[in-house]
């Protein structure tokens, strides 16, 4: 299933996988990134990544395919992978995933209802079933032991 995206906004996260637990956009769109070298320098991961910053492209690490053109958005696959710095001070108290994006009408008539789960590491954060067209944001508390590494 296909998911417009927003804006990718983070508060607090080290490294997060989120997984969509649905099928991927079966639309036509130009090839999925998939980044060989996830492990970037810790000095240049950034805490928010919004979908059309260049300087945020490498952590987008599975799942993403390239903005469209003039668009602050992209499509995702089924399933999508990002790694994120974690803010100073969220290995001691703990910090917030936030993910905002759109749910198209066409997306939802040909489709139906969308899950949406976050995971860090192999901690399941929460889960979200969205069920209609719109815009939203997913939010998951982010345990302070998985920002500590």
């Amino acid at each position: 299933m296909t998911k417009q995206i927003a804006t990718y906004r983070i508060a607090t996260v080290a490294v997060a996988s989120l997984l969509l637990l649905t099928a991927g956009c079966r639309g036509k769109h130009s090839e999925e990134v998939k980044n060989e070298e996830p492990s970037a320098p810790a000095a240049i991961l950034m805490s928010q990544v919004k979908m059309t910053d260049p300087d945020g492209a490498a952590q987008l690490i599975q799942g993403f395919y390239p903005p469209e053109t003039g668009a602050n958005w992209r499509w995702t696959a089924g399933k999508f992978a990002v790694v994120l710095k974690a803010p100073l001070g969220s290995a001691e108290r703990g910090g917030t995933l936030s993910f905002s994006f759109s749910l198209p009408e066409p997306v939802v008539q040909k489709l139906g209802p969308m899950a949406l789960t976050a995971v860090v590491g192999a901690k399941k954060l929460g889960t979200e079933t969205y069920k209609a067209a719109g815009s939203y944001t997913f939010t998951a508390e982010v345990p302070a032991e998985l920002l500590s590494k």
